[in-house]
């Protein structure tokens, strides 16, 4: 399965599964570089992965702060017409 096509979760199982079997010591050469390329591979995707959902949570705090902040303005600005007013 391409990284890609792959979920989060399933990246990191066969992460898992590559680690373990490169630790095994009766492991091919060739067979052990093909499975540190996949490993690298899922490692950058899942990096980036990481990095969009960052991102988008970064983008959804912000987007609450402002309205937050929105509202203590509004709210500021009643309460002084408020005194204004007395």
């Amino acid at each position: 399965m391409v990284g890609e096509e792959m979920t989060f979760k399933q990246m990191l199982d066969r992460l898992e599964e590559i680690a373990q079997t490169l630790e095994r010591e009766d492991l091919e050469l060739e067979k052990g570089l093909e499975l540190f390329e996949e490993g690298v591979g899922l490692l950058r995707e899942s990096k980036k992965r990481l990095a969009d959902a960052r991102g988008k949570v970064e983008r959804l705090l912000g987007s609450i702060e402002e309205e937050v902040r929105g509202e203590e303005l509004a709210f500021e600005e009643k309460a002084e017409d408020m005194n204004q007013n007395y």
